[in-house]
């Protein structure tokens, strides 16, 4: 049987181009025109073989022969056609085997594409985790920094407020020197305009110096704003990155589940592709089955024919 239908592959093949290709009509014409002669021919034999229908001997046999070749050629057209029929079966499963063991093979690729992806969600879920613990960190040392600079304000001001104070001190040290010079040019009296004098000095020197601490707290001041300033500016950063963390851990979480259900549905895939394999070696077998039937059949049949 293996022998045989390895040689009529290739008519099968031409067969299967006629019987479902471009002449398909009229092969089915070409088949009916046989079961009709067949039959025509057979019943005829049969009205001879039974006396109905008078013939001589030479016409009865010429009949006859006429009868076992048509119904030959029937037979033939029948086998013919269950070989088609069995080639392109074959041709079938061998194609369903193999898109199944394809779809094995990428639901496997699938399955460990998901996990890939399944690692991968879950390295950014953890960066995502770290770089929150990050920014939380960042946020209280910006708001450690912006109380300190509040901090320094606050001291700043203070300072500004006893550097005024010793202004106006100095101020009142000024008039009362100013008084006690005049006191003592009136009365004559040289060293204490001298001390007066040096008194004097000494106040201006104060006062320079009160200036002096009071430029440099504005911008003590100054830099403790830009301080805040540029702490806000850090915590809204920092806000903004976390809602982007949150965002992120979110996207690895959805995409967590979508690549467990990729998984799911390759592992159904692929049993489904198996199932389909393991199908096929049935199918071959059953096939086998029913040419070897066929065959019985058909030898059965040519022994009655005659």
């Amino acid at each position: 049987m293996v022998t045989a239908t390895l040689v009529l592959t290739p008519l099968a093949r031409r067969l299967e181009a006629i019987m479902f290709g471009p002449y398909e009509r009229e092969y089915r014409l070409f088949e009916q025109a046989v079961l009709v002669v067949a039959v025509g021919l057979a019943l005829a034999w049969g009205l001879v073989a039974f006396d109905v229908l008078p013939l001589g001997a030479g016409a009865a046999s010429l009949l006859a022969t006429a009868a076992s070749v048509a119904i030959s050629a029937f037979v033939v057209v029948g086998l013919l056609q269950f070989l088609v029929l069995a080639n392109v079966l074959e041709r079938t499963n061998e194609d369903v085997a193999t898109k199944a063991a394809e779809l094995e093979e990428a639901a496997e690729q699938l399955e460990t594409t998901a996990e890939e992806l399944e690692t991968t969600a879950d390295e950014v879920e953890n960066a995502a985790e770290t770089v929150d613990e990050a920014a939380e960190d960042v946020e209280q040392t910006a708001d450690e920094v912006e109380q300190t600079a509040g901090e320094v304000e606050q001291t700043a001001d203070e300072v500004e407020e006893t550097v005024d104070e010793v202004e106006q001190t100095a101020d009142e040290v000024e008039r009362t020197a100013d008084e006690v010079e005049q006191t003592a040019t009136k009365t004559g009296d040289e060293d204490a305009a001298e001390k007066v004098t040096e008194v004097k000095d000494k106040t201006t020197q104060v006062k320079d110096k009160t200036t002096e601490v009071k430029d440099k707290t504005t911008q003590v001041k100054d830099k403790a704003t830009e301080a805040k300033d540029r702490t806000t500016e850090v915590k809204d950063k920092t806000t903004e990155v976390k809602d982007k963390t949150s965002d992120a851990k979110q996207t690895a979480e959805s995409v967590t589940d979508e690549v467990e259900a990729a998984k799911e549905t390759a592992a159904e895939v692929e049993e489904t592709a198996v199932e389909v394999e393991e199908t096929m070696p049935a199918d071959d077998e059953h096939l086998a089955d029913e040419g070897g039937e066929s065959d019985t059949d058909d030898g059965g049949s040519a022994e009655r024919s005659p």
